[in-house]
C-alpha cells in the first residue's frame, strides 16, 4: 500500500526530489517533460544557492540532475544546456 522508501538520494532535497526525477520518464508530452524538469533543476538550485552564479544559472545544478537520474535523460528530450549548448532558463 506504501511507497518503499530510502534515503533520498539529496539530503538538501529530500525524497521527493527523487520521486519527481523518477516521474519524468511517464509523462507523454516532451514539452510538458522537459518544463518539469527545469522545474526540478530549479529546486536543485534553490537547495545549493551556492552552485548558482549571479544570473541564475547553474551548470553543477544540471549535472547533479544528470547525475541522480537513474536513466539518460536525453533519450527523453531533456538536455543539458551546458552541453547543447542551450540557455539555462530553469527557475
Amino acid at each position: 500500500m506504501f511507497i518503499h522508501q530510502q534515503k533520498p538520494k539529496d539530503f538538501d532535497c529530500g525524497y521527493n526530489l527523487d520521486l519527481m526525477i523518477a516521474a519524468l520518464p511517464r509523462i507523454e508530452d516532451t514539452e510538458k517533460r522537459v518544463g518539469y524538469a527545469k522545474r526540478v533543476v530549479g529546486l536543485i538550485k534553490q537547495s545549493h544557492p551556492t552552485w548558482v552564479d549571479k544570473d541564475g544559472k547553474s551548470e553543477a545544478a544540471w549535472e547533479h540532475f544528470f547525475k541522480l537520474a537513474e536513466y539518460d535523460p536525453d533519450e527523453y528530450g531533456i538536455h543539458n544546456p551546458y552541453s547543447s549548448g542551450g540557455n539555462d532558463d530553469a527557475e
